[in-house]
């Protein structure tokens, strides 16, 4: 199938496809070893935690580890997050006089939250080698945009644009040359 769509095209443009295919590959790629590593992250926060909280004497339960994963695998889900489970854990716990462990859960969840708000657009701009203030802007806008899921979609988005650069698919001299015919026709429309 892979041949029949590429016969269609001339060998320059055919180059590009597969060049353009690779790049977006590779995006995906280092976006998902982000998240990855990101959702590493949330488990071992998790996990220590609930641990020292058992330590401590205020979590009699068990099952830290299924909890740790199914929150970080949660966590990473854009509408969701950990608080879809920390939160009601924590309210629980709370409302029935286990104040320790709901005190306990909302300071996890504190820390989660804000070490993923640290992390996250440091770890997504290193992979795609941008600055983390665009990774943190084109975030937010994505949020804005696109509503929950264009906090992955966005960067994401800009990731693939920035790897197309880098690998001469959108080189300097094409944006160049496109901005001097743009200007050269706003001109022309001037007169």
């Amino acid at each position: 199938i892979k041949e029949l769509f590429l016969g269609f095209f001339s060998n320059e443009k055919r180059k590009y496809i597969v060049k353009t295919k690779r790049t977006a590959t590779k995006a995906i790629g280092k976006l998902l070893k982000a998240y990855i590593t990101i959702m590493a992250i949330t488990f071992a926060e998790m996990f220590l935690g609930l641990f020292l909280l058992k330590l401590i004497g205020v979590y009699d339960g068990s099952y830290i580890t299924i909890i740790s994963f199914v929150t970080c695998i949660i966590d990473i889900i854009p509408v969701l997050g950990t608080g879809t489970v920390l939160i009601p854990w924590a309210l629980y716990n709370l409302i029935f006089g286990n104040f320790g462990m709901g005190i306990g859960l909302l300071v996890i969840y504190a820390v989660v939250t804000v070490i993923r708000q640290i992390v996250e657009p440091k770890l997504v701009a290193n992979q795609a080698g941008l600055p983390a203030i665009v990774t943190i802007m084109a975030m937010f806008l994505g949020v804005r945009i696109f509503g929950a899921f264009g906090i992955i979609l966005l960067p994401f988005t800009v990731i693939i644009l920035k790897l197309l650069y880098d690998e001469g698919i959108f080189s300097n001299q094409n944006v160049k040359h496109k901005s001097e015919s743009i200007k050269k026709s706003v001109k022309e429309k001037k007169k």
